[in-house]
Order: structure tokens, then sequence, then C-alpha cells
């Protein structure tokens, strides 16, 4: 358990810093110039490039056990300290409610955001049935 947890923390903080620095060069850069839907349409499969990288590095680095009650937890955790993460900076940044952040994921950006950070809780997951 206490590997699973410590992998989880690993691959939060990996993805997380990488997609955050992401989303600022997405936010300044590339959103003004293309839009938003665009921009979050280029972003979306490198992060979720990352997620499979940091995924896989967390689970050898920690041996994580193959078995699935593992690695799901893995993600679990992983995509709580996502999800808990985002909404608290999204408090403190943009002074947005809990209500005004959960409104932002029924846009079509927002959606695919969503989505992706799903399927960044599932990876670890998926890559156990991969081997």
């Amino acid at each position: 358990m206490r590997r699973t947890l410590a992998a989880a923390a690993a691959y939060f903080v990996i993805v997380f810093g990488l997609a955050f620095l992401l989303g600022v060069v997405r936010t300044i850069f590339i959103a003004p110039r293309v839009g938003d839907l665009a921009a979050v349409l280029i972003e979306t499969p490198v992060i979720l490039l990352i997620s499979w990288r940091a995924a896989h590095w967390s689970i050898r680095q920690f041996s994580v056990p193959a078995g699935v009650s593992d690695r799901l937890g893995m993600g679990l955790v992983a995509f709580l300290l996502l999800m808990t993460v985002e909404t608290a900076l999204s408090r403190l940044l943009f002074d947005r409610s809990f209500a005004q952040q959960f409104a932002a994921y029924s846009t079509p950006a927002g959606a695919i955001g969503l989505a992706a950070q799903t399927i960044f809780g599932l990876i670890p997951l998926l890559a156990a049935r991969r081997r």
C-alpha cells in the first residue's frame, strides 16, 4: 500500500508540474492564436503521453504490484490529488467557486480536459493490462 501511495504521489507531481507549464504556454501563446478548444486539442495528447511515461516510471521506481487493485488505487489517488489541487488553485489564483470550476467542465475545452484527467487516472491500470 505504501508503494502504491508513493507512486501515486510521484505520478501526480510529475504530470501536474509539466501540465501546469504546458497550460501556461497554452494559455499565453497558443490559445490567443487558435482559440481555447484548438489549444486544448493540441495540448491533450502531449499531456497524455507524459502521463503514460510518468506512470510507467512511477510503477517501476516504487515497484507497484501489477494487480488491478494496486494500479487502480495508484490512479485513483493521483486523480484525487489532481482534482483537489486543481480546484484549490482555481480558487486561489482565479477566485473561482467550486460551482464555477465544475461549470467549466461543461464547455467543450473543459470536457476534453476532464476526459483527459479521467484517462490520467486510468493510465496506471492500463499500464498493468499492457504487460
